[in-house]
């Protein structure tokens, strides 16, 4: 065969392939789908109208609905642009006029009649609201009304569900193209991780201030068997605050803490909080490595901090404070393996898996952004 045919073969073959595995990832309609709560779920078609019951699961519209994530969804709570008012921004930015804000409250507190009057094909929720959602009688009168709950989960369980979620809702978009290309990125990240891990024989003990400096500064309000304890753990690390906490998040006082089990590595979560108290290491868009050191600084100057052997070894961090219910929770992941395992991951740089990550599965504009830090080494 003469070279031009045979290449021309070849393309056509290609060609025909890529048509043939889009195929294959289509989803059929009405199509039952099993969400991460683990319910049979039936949509009727593929879904136009679409409620958040988490603002935050834009971020994981925005990896599927690439070119305007906005374009289907018809309704949202306020919770992300209150807790990432730069993101938020920066999107409205790129996709124009956001959702209308309705009342999802994961307490059950819905307005009912505004999630009607949108005439949604399905409410997306994150799991921790599954509990107040069946029994407030949410869940039934929206099934009594032809409305579907689809729940997702990059929360209670973000290493297990946050792949599984994507892939849920990839389906019930008809993107599970989309969906398995960022599954893909996102196992290999986890996988390379826990091979590094695996080697490791010492394994550090780990204390995270959730939303450090937030409501002015006081101390120290922590994470135990949820959110970033739940980095801790899939990292192999001493969560002190799991020992220290009765429930699964609450405050433990800095005497406590320096007494029974002082901690190895000391990490501060931020964000961008609006409160006029806010002290926060101001972690996300637009803001400057040198404004994040800054804060970070005076935080770890409160009385007491400078005797923590952290502080002293200069083993001190601010991380990202939304990453603890993110679906592009893999950065943070690789942020905490860096303070944790400085010396074995030192190679690694999460600022570029998240610019990969924008880059490469969404069309958020690329804008400078700070998701993680050292806090200056004082003595």
């Amino acid at each position: 065969m003469p070279r031009d045919d045979l290449m021309k073969t070849i393309a056509f073959s290609a060609f025909a392939l890529v048509l043939g595995t889009s195929a294959a990832l289509a989803t059929d309609y009405p199509a039952t789908i099993t969400d991460v709560a683990g319910r049979s779920v039936t949509i009727a078609k593929k879904p136009e109208r679409i409620i958040l019951q988490d603002g935050r699961d834009m971020l994981t519209v925005a990896l599927l609905d690439r070119d305007n994530p906005y374009s289907h969804v018809v309704g949202w709570s306020s919770n992300f642009v209150k807790s990432d008012p730069g993101t938020a921004k920066l999107m409205d930015q790129a996709f124009g006029k956001a959702p209308p804000v309705m009342s999802l409250s994961e307490d059950g507190e819905v307005d009912l009649e505004a999630v009607i009057a949108a005439k949604p094909d399905v409410v997306v929720a994150q799991m921790r609201a599954q509990k107040s959602f069946q029994e407030s009688g949410v869940e039934d009168k929206l099934k009594a009304l032809d409305i579907p709950v689809v729940y997702l989960d990059v929360m209670e369980a973000p290493v297990e569900h946050t792949a599984e979620s994507v892939e849920v809702l990839g389906k019930l978009m008809d993107r599970e193209k989309e969906a398995g290309e960022y599954v893909s990125f996102y196992k290999q990240h986890i996988d390379h991780l826990n091979e590094v891990i695996a080697k490791q024989e010492a394994h550090p003990n780990v204390f995270i201030e959730a939303k450090a400096g937030n409501k002015g500064d006081g101390c120290c309000y922590t994470h135990g068997n949820m959110g970033f304890g739940k980095f801790i753990a899939a990292l192999k690390g001493n969560n002190i605050g799991t020992k220290l906490l009765p429930g699964q998040t609450g405050s433990v006082s800095l005497e406590t803490l320096l007494s029974s089990n002082p901690p190895d590595v000391y990490i501060m979560s931020g964000s961008q909080w609006t409160n006029p108290e806010n002290s926060a290491a101001p972690l996300g868009y637009n803001v400057t490595p040198q404004q994040v050191s800054a804060a970070l600084g005076k935080l770890a100057q409160r009385d007491g901090f400078p005797a923590m052997k952290a502080a002293q070894e200069g083993h001190v961090y601010g991380i990202y404070h939304q990453f603890y219910n993110h679906p592009y929770n893999i950065v943070g992941l690789e942020y905490f393996a860096t303070f944790m395992y400085p010396d074995a991951f030192k190679d690694l740089d999460p600022a570029a898996t998240y610019a990969t990550l924008i880059k490469t599965f969404t069309k958020i504009p690329d804008a400078p952004v700070v998701l993680g830090a050292s806090a200056p080494v004082t003595q």
